[in-house]
């Protein structure tokens, strides 16, 4: 009984830890500084190249990359370092919903293309119904 309690208290945790918030946050923050890095490449290769016309401004996803990365943090991390009360997990789960909402709000393609998704599967479900 004593070595299940020694694998619980020892070695579960950092295996939670690892799969919960040390492999997805350096992942996560590695491919959104990645995108931010190169995005500000393209940018001012763009103003060197004094392309005009449709340059569009890539502070916007920058700003989205950068808080989607400090709300993983802010609602991850409770539940990571081992605060498991239901606030906490309560918190973490909303991760999922507050990125939702942060591309919804955030990318007019985003928006654009979840119409044209629901709008589709609302025509299929009553074309169902109809046949």
């Amino acid at each position: 009984m004593k070595e299940y309690y020694d694998l619980n208290d020892y070695v579960y945790h950092w295996i939670d830890f690892t799969l919960i918030f040390g492999t997805p946050f350096p992942l996560l923050l590695i491919g959104n500084v990645t995108v931010v890095v190169q995005l500000a490449r393209s940018r001012s290769r763009r103003q060197r190249m004094n392309i005009s016309g449709q340059a569009r401004d890539t502070r916007p996803v920058s700003i989205l990359m950068i808080s989607l990365c400090v709300l993983f943090v802010f609602t991850i991390t409770p539940v990571s370092v081992g605060m498991v009360n239901d606030v906490a997990v309560l918190v973490s789960y909303f991760n999922a919903t507050f990125n939702f909402v942060i591309y919804v709000f955030s990318g007019s393609k985003f928006r654009a293309e979840l119409r044209s998704l629901l709008c589709c599967m609302a025509t299929q479900c009553t074309s169902l119904f109809v046949s």
